[in-house]
């Protein structure tokens, strides 16, 4: 019986890296929320995935202390249109729920790597790299991938879907 549970902790004792380094080999860690504020298209966060000893954890940033740290947005197929990064590296920007990174606007502390250019219809990705500094200190990044469509002077925010059967990231129709 000892011989048993010694084995069995061993195992799990050996186990428990990789199963943690699972999680950490995800893409990205939640969607990011896309919305248009007025006539401001905004980029944010609310929940992500971190990593835990057997299975992901959902957390809410309202509850963390996550920082983002890089802003990137690029059409489709890939063609930055604005990025943007924090100058010190161990030094972000909070992230809470309501927050808005707004398209093409100065963040503090941040240098613009790709000017903004101006938005045109069609099909987006932006990802939003952050850390989690509370605890471990894990990365919370935030990826979506969405459509923008001309509405009146504006833009709308239309949602995108994986079509299996074309291989590829499609605009879904206007509800």
């Amino acid at each position: 019986m000892k011989r048993f549970f010694l084995c069995g902790s061993l195992c799990l004792a050996l186990l428990a890296p990789a199963l943690s380094a699972w999680g950490m080999s995800r893409l990205f860690d939640g969607d990011a929320r896309v919305w248009v504020q007025g006539r401001t298209l905004c980029f944010g966060g609310a929940a992500f995935k971190s990593p835990g000893l057997f299975f992901n954890r959902t957390r809410q940033v309202d509850e963390r202390q996550v920082a983002v740290y890089s802003i990137e947005v690029a059409r489709q197929p890939y063609e930055p249109f604005w990025s943007s990064a924090s100058i010190e590296p161990t030094q972000g920007v909070p992230l809470r729920s309501e927050t808005c990174f707004a398209y093409g606007q100065a963040i503090t502390g941040f240098r613009e790597k790709v000017p903004a250019r101006a938005l045109e219809p069609g099909l987006y990705n932006v990802t939003l790299g952050g850390r989690d500094s509370a605890g471990d200190g894990q990365r919370a990044t935030f990826m979506k991938t969405f459509c923008l469509e001309a509405r009146g002077a504006g833009v709308a925010v239309i949602d995108a879907g994986y079509e299996e059967k074309q291989g590829r990231w499609v605009c879904n129709p206007p509800q």
